[in-house]
């Protein structure tokens, strides 16, 4: 939210300078040429679109690890000291064989309720 509104009092103060030029210009009754005037648009133009497109250059596959990763953070942060050390020595195991974290989780569910 506060990104937005640096956006917005960013592209606000642009226009305003463009347009407080312009209107000096007139005013002063200086020759303002065509291609200045179009410069000058042509270059608030492109600043504001830089402004506004630069939040959207972060691409979707990092936005959906992030998301990944803080729901692996969210499930480890409850785990206790004994329930990481387990996780840690199952997944450490020297007999080769590639266990995933959801079957430790089933098969570390699965004791504690047997208990």
């Amino acid at each position: 939210m506060e990104s937005n509104l640096a956006r917005m009092i960013t592209t606000a103060v642009i226009w305003t300078a463009l347009l407080l030029m312009a209107v000096t210009a007139m005013v002063t009754k200086t020759s303002v040429d065509f291609w200045m005037i179009l410069i000058g648009l042509g270059a608030g133009a492109v600043t504001t679109m830089f402004i506004w497109d630069s939040s959207n250059s972060k691409p979707a596959d990092s936005a959906g690890k992030s998301k990944r990763s803080g729901r692996v953070d969210r499930m480890l942060d409850k785990l206790s000291e004994a329930e990481l050390a387990e996780l840690r020595a199952r997944l450490i195991e020297s007999d080769g064989e590639m266990l995933s974290l959801n079957d430790v989780l089933t098969e570390s569910e699965r004791r504690t309720r047997g208990r």
